[in-house]
């Protein structure tokens, strides 16, 4: 059972948190927190010394006309250090640069068709080898191409357009990307009615050209889905690891840790954190900072049904949670990320009870 400890002991710093308004599609960034709205604009919050932004969600000002232009119960788009945050909308995969609150709004590109509405894209900057130069590299949930064939995972790369991803006989529900020692891992869910295989396979970016894909490897057969359920994944010193919600028999429900490695290979070790009851959706995101991997990630707070649940940071160590620190409380939890900024500390963004908040995780 997990157990709340205080930050200090765990070297964290949890400022207060910023209430930014109603509940929005909502990612964390290194500088503070991104938000899409339904008319597939984006406007970022930028925090300086840990002050509150001088706008809000919501407000006449903010791109969108306001809450009823927020694309609350959408996907949250993602984010790379390049500078461009991707989402998926009206079956396209695409991007807008993300520019100063004062400058003029960037295009929006459309990078690919054929993409799933209402699926989420993983995306990264990969770092190129010897040099300072990255790439973007994007996976997202590509249509079926007609019925009864998978739904699968393509990938697309700056410069070089689209490819599979997902291999031939396999499926995909969600994607998930971390950075490795080659270059970057894709972890991809593949929720099926009885079971649930976790791939996962390396991707190595060059200076140009298309991604050096490794095998597909099943690393994990997880059990039958309880609603949609989503992957997290981050970097760890053990390689990548990924972060997924299962009910691993029919009286239990947790969190599992899958150490996928620089190099998947199947069976990869798992380790659990349970909850003391299910919960429908199930957040989770990662990230490392602090020297650390950190997860976060929300829980009932009881075994009751109606408890309030909570928002808890652990770190991760070899793929084993260690002791928890409370974020925050409340109910339905619909989103959570959390991103490193460059001093080593953290944004923490959720939404919940109709509200969308960011938190500084500061390093000691």
């Amino acid at each position: 059972m997990p157990f709340p400890a205080d930050a200090g002991r765990l070297g964290l710093k949890l400022e207060k948190p910023f209430d930014l308004g109603p509940a929005a599609a909502i990612v964390a960034t290194p500088t503070g927190a991104l938000v899409r709205t339904r008319g597939d604009e984006v406007f970022d919050f930028v925090f300086s010394g840990g002050a509150a932004p001088s706008k809000r969600i919501g407000r006449a000002e903010d791109e969108g006309g306001g809450a009823s232009g927020l694309a609350a119960s959408s996907q949250p788009p993602a984010f790379t250090r390049g500078g461009f945050a991707y989402w998926v909308t009206r079956g396209n995969l695409v991007r807008r640069a993300v520019r100063a609150s004062s400058a003029a709004a960037a295009p929006l590109e459309v990078l690919a068709e054929g993409a799933l509405d209402g699926s989420r894209v993983a995306a990264e900057a990969a770092a190129l080898a010897g040099t300072a130069k990255r790439r973007d590299v994007a996976i997202y949930i590509a249509l079926a191409e007609k019925n009864g064939d998978e739904r699968r995972a393509r990938i697309w790369v700056e410069g070089a357009g689209t490819a599979a991803l997902s291999s031939d006989g396999s499926g995909a529900s969600s994607v998930a990307l971390a950075p490795a020692a080659s270059g970057l891992v894709a972890v991809m869910l593949d929720a099926r009615l009885a079971m649930s295989p976790v791939h996962a396979r390396t991707v190595e970016i060059g200076e140009s050209g298309p991604a050096r894909l490794g095998p597909d490897v099943v690393v994990f057969i997880g059990p039958s889905p309880e609603g949609h359920t989503e992957v997290a994944a981050a970097a760890s010193p053990e390689g990548p690891l990924a972060f997924i919600p299962f009910a691993p028999d029919t009286s239990s429900f947790g969190l599992s840790s899958l150490m996928v490695g620089n190099e998947p290979h199947l069976d990869a070790h798992v380790q659990w954190r349970m909850y003391p009851n299910g919960l429908e959706p199930a957040p989770v995101a990662a990230a490392l900072l602090c020297g650390r991997t950190w997860v976060a990630y929300a829980r009932p707070s009881a075994p009751a049904p109606a408890s309030p649940h909570v928002l808890a940071l652990a770190p991760v160590e070899k793929g084993a949670f260690g002791p928890e620190l409370s974020a925050a409380q409340g109910f339905d939890f619909m989103a959570v990320s959390i991103s490193a900024r460059e001093d080593g500390g953290a944004w923490l963004s959720w939404v919940s009870d109709g509200r969308s908040f960011v938190r500084a995780v500061r390093c000691p």
